[in-house]
């Protein structure tokens, strides 16, 4: 299984969580940050349209390999991306999730694109840091 972990950074662009840099991943780890970059510029300019801001955004794409281990002739038999988005209040969960389900199941091309090689599922995780200051 290779899985690839991004983030929201403050310049509005999703970057490597850990540490790691684009530059050292394999060729699958790139198409892993590939889809989850699409998908992430994706849902952003939804959320945007939707007059909202996440506080943080998570992407992580994980994919199950027909082989044991990387090899040239290894094939992605199954995807899943996980959506993890903090927003500042409760009521915005409702329409973040809505964003992610559009961005996901209709606009970005790569998911599309991926699900003619193998299944692409999704989860989706909303948080609210509305009432943590209380």
């Amino acid at each position: 299984m290779q899985i690839v972990k991004l983030e929201l950074s403050a310049d509005s662009r999703f970057r490597p969580i850990g540490g790691r840099n684009l530059s050292d991943y394999n060729p699958k780890e790139l198409m892993l940050a590939a889809i989850a970059d699409c998908a992430g510029r994706t849902a952003l300019s939804i959320m945007e349209k939707m007059r909202l801001e996440p506080v943080a955004f998570e992407i992580d794409v994980e994919g199950t390999l027909d082989t044991g281990e990387v090899r040239a002739e290894s094939r992605f038999t199954a995807l899943v991306v996980t959506y993890n988005v903090t927003c500042l209040r409760f009521e915005d969960q409702d329409r973040i999730s809505h964003a992610l389900e559009l961005t996901h199941d209709k606009h970005c091309g790569l998911v599309a694109m991926m699900r003619r090689v193998a299944p692409v599922d999704r989860r989706i995780l909303i948080h609210s840091i509305e009432g943590e200051n209380k």
